[in-house]
């Protein structure tokens, strides 16, 4: 199953990127430094595991239980989600022709060995859950793979010998034990399975893991999964969102690449092991956070990612009649004060209104809208301000700037110039229609500032 749901990551590139404010970062599995990963060495894998985090990360475009992903932590990836919790995603491929899972090669080469030893890892915290994602099918019958999966979780479909299942888990776990250095699973040198005594209380422990585990059979495999990513997840989210002229695949391609270059950052390995060999850590807190920054997939990041067609955005949404912005009266006085001329005046209210008109019908309804407008707005301001900066410069001293003020508005106020992309396609005249709907606002004054509620009485 793909769960459902997001914030900002760390600066790329030459110098040491600023430490990241990262919502949900005090949650116990960041503290804990991951072991390094020498499992990740073909392609092929590295691109199936990034589709498979794909799944939750364009999840979060239209749902809010995701806060967000953080890539190649601890297992292929983390999802944080909003209420506090997070959950250890590991994703294994398997070729049709190996068959389906057995309950012996999920505890070795399927990973439920490694993930119990991470969970304890992670001191079997309350908020930590697991799920080991694969394409490939998990053999039925009695005490095996099949009958597992539906006893995890914390509502199991069965539950008539989960005692016998977790004693057969134990042993297959153990027996793994043997070749590989395992620190939370007991060493118990015997030479069969049917020998292995299990240590007291060690059931119990994987009766508690099980719990917690989910076994996903739901990703497809490799040569269909960027087909059903796109129909399943990325068509129904475009659509929710009311985004137009996406082109599907060039963003779907975007989306992976971006997990991948998150998957794939080892600048600070090397710190990394310093990390994990000072006891105290603390000068090396800065050092983590930045890297869960630079490995970390947000709403707003796969957002930025979309790519659209060339078609050109109408100002105004086909099909639907244009609504009229409310208010405009302080706009209309202060465009009158800067002495732009009327008919330039009643294209600024057209303006506004388009704006109103698109912001009502591309906004997703999600909580990170106010969020989306509030960044866009300070945009648009820092443009409007450095249009009258360079207005007034262009004037007499004491003469009013108002006209050369709007000319540069129209110049300068373009989509390419904004210092981060908008939150959906926008053309030039929305946003100068956002401009005029903040001049409304009071926010900024096309002349030298005056009480525009007084002149209005």
């Amino acid at each position: 199953m793909v769960d459902t749901a997001g914030t900002g990551v760390g600066a790329e590139g030459v110098g040491v990127p600023p430490e990241p404010e990262l919502n949900g970062s005090d949650l116990t599995i960041f503290d804990l430094a991951p072991e390094e990963d020498s499992g990740s060495d073909t392609l092929g894998r590295y691109r199936f595991q990034a589709e498979v985090a794909a799944r939750d990360c364009l999840a979060m475009l239209t749902q809010e239980t995701i806060d967000f992903v953080v890539c190649e932590w601890h297992e292929d990836f983390v999802v944080a989600w909003a209420d506090g919790s997070v959950e250890l995603v590991s994703v294994k491929h398997r070729e049709e022709t190996r068959g389906p899972w057995t309950l012996a090669e999920l505890c070795k080469s399927g990973g439920l060995t490694h993930r119990f030893d991470r969970w304890c890892a992670c001191e079997c915290a309350a908020n930590v859950r697991l799920r080991l994602a694969t394409n490939a099918a998990l053999k039925p019958g009695k005490g095996n793979a099949s009958i597992l999966a539906r006893m995890c979780g914390p509502e199991p479909e069965v539950t008539a010998g989960l005692t016998v299942m977790a004693e057969d888990v134990a042993r297959q776990m153990l027996k793994v034990r043997w070749k590989q250095p395992y620190p939370n699973v007991p060493d118990i040198p015997v030479s069969t399975v049917a020998d292995i005594q299990i240590p007291e209380g060690f059931v119990d422990k994987v009766v508690r893991f099980l719990a917690v585990l989910e076994i996903s059979c739901k990703p497809p495999h490799r040569e269909n999964i960027t087909d059903v990513n796109i129909q399943r997840l990325l068509v129904p989210a475009v659509e929710q969102l009311q985004l137009a002229h996406v082109d599907l695949e060039n963003t779907y391609r975007a989306v992976v690449d971006r997990i991948e270059r998150a998957n794939r950052d080892e600048s600070d390995r090397g710190q990394l092991a310093v990390y994990i060999a000072d006891p105290s850590r603390v000068r090396h807190s800065t050092q983590m956070q930045q890297r869960i920054g630079r490995r970390r997939i947000t709403r707003d990041i796969i957002r930025q990612e979309f790519v659209f067609t060339s078609v050109q955005l109408p100002t105004f949404p086909r099909g639907q009649a244009p609504m009229v912005a409310p208010g405009g009266a302080t706009l209309r006085r202060k465009l009158r004060r800067g002495w732009v001329p009327s008919d330039e005046a009643a294209f600024a209210e057209r303006l506004r209104s388009a704006w109103y008109t698109t912001w009502s019908e591309r906004r997703s309804g999600l909580a990170g809208d106010e969020t989306d407008l509030l960044n866009l707005s300070t945009d648009v301001l820092e443009m409007a301000f450095d249009c009258r900066r360079h207005a007034r410069a262009q004037v007499a001293e004491g003469s009013e700037f108002g006209i050369k003020m709007n000319d540069l508005l129209a110049e300068r106020l373009k989509v390419d110039a904004l210092p981060s992309p908008p939150p959906f396609q926008l053309n030039q005249l929305h946003l100068r229609g956002l401009a005029y709907q903040l001049c409304d606002e009071c926010l900024f004054f096309f002349s030298e500032p005056f009480d525009a509620d007084e002149e209005a009485s």
